[in-house]
């Protein structure tokens, strides 16, 4: 049986992996299906354009909660670890847990750019031909994917290291 102690962190944890999960997993599925099989059923129409866009503009408010989801439950993980001994703290390299906490903080912020990047500056820049504008946006999905997938990888490091005796 659970302590009702355990409750709020084992929800916390839920939440963080929910928006996780709706952040990263958005962008493999944009990456993998969504835009291929959009090109291929539509070619370079203007309809491909603006379907694009429209998936954009949606993708782009589950990223903004996931953001803001993220800090919150990551915060609120933080100082659960930091109270509990196993990390020294944010952004510090004081042990193993942190250091790779840092490096997975720092993938975060990356992230974050990237999806700035992605939907609020690249189609604004009115000197980027359509063609600048479509592979910026397609290298910058592939690095936010890959900085998510450092992310995971990270997440699921230090939790077998959370874990240890």
């Amino acid at each position: 049986m659970v302590p009702p102690t355990a409750i709020a962190p084992i929800l916390i944890n839920f939440l963080h992996n929910v928006f996780t999960a709706l952040w990263i997993g958005g962008m493999l599925t944009l990456a993998i299906t969504i835009l291929p099989a959009i090109r291929k059923v539509l070619g370079k129409s203007k309809e491909t354009k603006d379907l694009n866009s429209e998936i954009k503009k949606k993708l782009s408010l589950l990223t903004y909660i996931s953001i803001i989801g993220l800090i919150i439950t990551g915060l609120l993980m933080s100082n659960r670890a930091v109270l509990s001994g196993l990390s020294t703290g944010f952004l510090s390299f004081g042990n193993e847990y942190s250091i790779l906490m840092s490096i997975k903080h720092i993938l975060y912020f990356l992230m974050i750019f990237l999806s700035l990047f992605r939907s609020q500056i690249v189609d604004k820049v009115k000197k980027f031909t359509p063609k600048q504008k479509q592979m910026l946006n397609m290298f910058a999905l592939i690095f936010n994917i890959l900085a998510g997938l450092g992310v995971l990888f990270l997440s699921s490091y230090v939790s077998v290291i959370a874990g240890l005796p």
